[in-house]
Formats: structure tokens, C-alpha cells, sequence
């Protein structure tokens, strides 16, 4: 009777009763309808249940699952619930069947990513985190999604991580592997039957050694990096590595700031969420404020109305994006997250405390002092150490420039 359309509250309820029942696809949730019977109208999901792995997928049954009725959901509340439906028959999982979702014998790897995905969020761990999760199952795992828990063998693991060490290295099959492992104790705690689930595979996998891959900068190498750094041909790209060098932020959050967030009349860029979840306030010292400042004037001029402190164009130069690379070609293993590992070096021979150490770089304190400690009101004497620290940091940066 109706054409597929974005539907709306006010078509829904002109939709006429015509005494035989008929339906009304939405194509802003693709699967969702309205249903509209003699005398009522409710909305329906109806997709295709796939199940199997890739290359061996078979289609199982056409599921049309009710939702409820158009006066006991509003349409937003529709639609949510129509893409949790809609993950939940992708997963390979019948909601109409008895129990559906209920049991650990009906997750499969998807559900678990998804579950646990869900549970991070819940928990308020950062974007940049959450999506590095979900990359290891995108990118490695895709193909294990529609396979059940109960299914996933102790070899089908080490066999993979053998796999992946070959194709992509150590560090990304170790990776992966404790991705897996971290969800799957998730799913032991929460399951209704934990006995149906087996012991965790990821116990059969031997895990390579890893050496630690992020060193520092050392002090005598700091005036050359420096003057590096000062001769590469983005300003943008100079301002960057300085403040990173300063600050000792994480390089996703340096590269992520906003303008929004700095305020330089209180000597702070007040970060609303770190990769702990917390909010930081960032204290900027005299000389983090003049990087600052050369960056939103260069910003002003090359990318005028972008949000971003370190705006840049995408890789088909059609939009304006915050930066995404943080190591520099010319200075690959000199720039990015070393920065922050330098800076907490610097730090122990410029004096700062241990627990100021940490304050600065938004870390944990450990111990009891973690718990009654307040960033926020020690602002200012972290103020001072930052000071404290940029002196030190540019005075061994420019030394071979002062002896000149």
C-alpha cells in the first residue's frame, strides 16, 4: 500500500486501518516496519538469520520478530530496539526462540565482542580504546563472528595466533589473543551458566615475548631532535611535536585536542575525557601556551572554523579532520609516543616528584594517596611543576643553539 519511507510519528498515526493488515518499511532502520492490523498498529522486524562461518554462511529462516505496539514505543525507542534485534539475528541468534540471548550456549564470538564492547562502555573507558578492541576482532578474527562459544577450541586459537604472528608479527597475535581472553572472562562473570561455557582457550596460546618497543630520547640527542623538528616543513607539525615533548600526552590526545577545550587565560586545556575516563586539566606552562597560540594562528590561517588544535585534510583532500599520524616520517621512532616516555624520564631529573610525575601525565597514583588525591585542587602547584619541567626540557633541547 505504501512505498519503503523514513517514517515519522505523524505518518504513523494517519496510517489508516483499511481492514486487511499490511506493513510499512523504514528506510532510516533498515529491517524495522510498522505493522498495521485491524485495529492495531505495532512495529516488526523482519531480516534474514544467517548462520556458519564465511564461505559456508547458509540462511537459516526469514525472522520477523514484534517489537510491541506503536502506543507502548515511541519510534526512537523503536528503532533502538530494533538494532539490537538486528545485531543480535546478524549474530546468527533467533529472538523469537525460547530463551534467546539468556544462555551462554547461544553467544557466539560476535556477541561476546559485542557484550563486552558494551560492558566497556558502560564502564566509561575512552573511544580510542573501545575501538581498538573492536579492530582486533575486524581485522583477525571477522571470520570466527557466527561461531558459538561452545565451539571455539583451544587449537582453533593457537592456530590462529601462530597465523597472525606469521602474516602481521608477535605484537599484533599477542594482541588479539588478549583481547580474547579479557572478553571471555567477561562472559564467565556474567552468563547465567557459566559451567556451559568451556575454560577459557586463550590458556593453550603461548604468547611471544615482548621487549619493550618505546625507548627515550636521550638528553644529549635532545638539541638535534629539536632541531629536527624545527625544520620540518609543516608548522602545524612543529607546534604538535613540541607540545608533545612538553606535555607528555598520549599522541591520540594530542593529536585529538580541541579549541574549544583550551583556555589560556587559566593556563589549561581542560581535556573532557582521558583514555582512563577522567576528565584532565592539562596545565600549560608559559612556553606550552606560546605553542598553543602559534597553533590556533596557523590554524586560523590554513584551516579557518576547524575545531581541531591539529587540523589537517583527509586523504582525498575534500574534508578538514584532526590528525590522525603522530610519527613523523622523517623522525619515525622519535616521535609519537616516546615523547610521553622522555617526558617522564625528564622528569625524574628535573626534580618532580613521583607523584607529581604521574598528576602531570593523568596517570594513576597508586595507594592510598591515589584515592584521597584531588588534581583539580592541586592545579596550581602542578602549574609550578610544569613550569618547572619546560625550563628543564628546553634548556637541554637548546643547548646546542645557546653554545652557538
Amino acid at each position: 500500500m505504501f512505498d519503503p519511507r523514513k517514517l515519522t510519528e505523524t505518518f504513523i498515526s494517519r496510517l489508516p486501518f483499511e481492514g486487511k493488515a499490511y506493513a510499512v518499511r523504514d528506510t532510516h532502520t533498515t529491517g524495522l516496519m510498522v505493522a498495521v492490523n485491524k485495529a492495531s498498529k505495532s512495529y516488526k522486524v523482519q531480516r534474514d538469520l544467517w548462520r556458519g562461518q564465511r564461505g559456508r554462511r547458509r540462511l537459516v529462516k526469514t525472522v520477523r520478530h514484534t517489537l510491541g505496539t506503536t502506543d507502548e514505543l515511541t519510534l526512537d525507542e523503536a528503532r533502538t530496539r530494533a538494532q539490537e534485534v538486528i545485531a543480535q539475528i546478524k549474530r546468527g541468534v533467533d529472538p523469537n526462540a525460547p530463551g534467546a540471548g539468556a544462555g551462554a550456549e547461544v553467544w557466539t564470538v560476535g556477541r561476546l565482542w559485542d557484550e563486552y564492547e558494551a560492558d566497556m562502555r558502560h564502564r566509561g573507558l575512552a573511544d580510542r580504546t573501545i575501538a581498538s578492541f573492536r579492530y582486533h576482532l575486524d581485522k583477525y578474527i571477522a571470520d570466527w563472528r557466527a561461531v558459538p562459544l561452545t565451539e571455539l577450541r583451544r587449537s582453533m586459537c593457537r592456530d590462529r595466533h601462530r597465523k597472525i604472528t606469521e602474516r602481521h608479527g608477535p605484537y599484533p597475535a599477542n594482541h588479539v589473543m588478549r583481547s580474547l581472553r579479557v572478553a571471555w572472562n567477561f562472559a564467565l562473570r556474567v552468563v547465567d551458566d557459566p559451567d556451559v561455557l568451556p575454560g577459557n582457550p586463550v590458556a593453550a596460546v603461548t604468547f611471544h615475548r615482548e621487549r619493550r618497543r618505546e625507548a627515550v630520547i636521550m638528553p644529549e640527542d635532545l638539541p638535534v631532535w629539536w632541531a629536527r623538528v624545527q625544520a620540518l616543513g609543516n608548522p602545524l607539525r612543529r607546534e604538535m611535536h613540541a607540545l608533545g615533548i612538553l606535555s607528555g600526552l598520549r599522541p591520540g590526545t594530542l593529536v585529538s585536542l580541541e579549541r574549544d577545550w583550551i583556555d589560556l587565560e587559566a593556563k589549561a586545556i581542560k581535556i573532557p575525557r582521558m583514555k582512563s575516563g577522567r576528565k584532565f586539566h592539562l596545565p600549560l606552562s608559559a612556553a606550552m601556551a606560546e605553542h598553543v597560540q602559534r597553533a590556533l594562528e596557523l590554524g586560523d590561517v590554513l584551516f579557518p572554523r576547524a575545531p581541531w588544535l591539529f587540523p589537517t585534510r583527509s586523504n582525498d583532500g575534500r574534508r578538514v579532520i584532526a590528525t590522525q599520524v603522530w610519527r613523523e616520517k622523517t623522525l619515525p621512532s622519535e616521535t609519537g609516543h616516546i615523547l610521553r616516555h622522555t617526558y617522564r624520564t625528564l622528569a625524574h631529573a628535573a626534580g618532580i616528584t613521583e607523584t607529581d610525575g604521574r598528576l602531570l601525565l593523568d596517570q594513576k597514583v597508586p595507594g592510598i594517596s591515589g584515592v584521597y588525591i584531588q588534581e583539580r585542587a592541586l592545579f596550581d602547584h602542578l602549574l609550578e611543576q610544569q613550569e618547572k619541567m619546560s625550563r628543564y626540557t628546553l634548556s637541554l633541547c637548546t643547548a646546542m643553539a645557546n653554545k652557538t
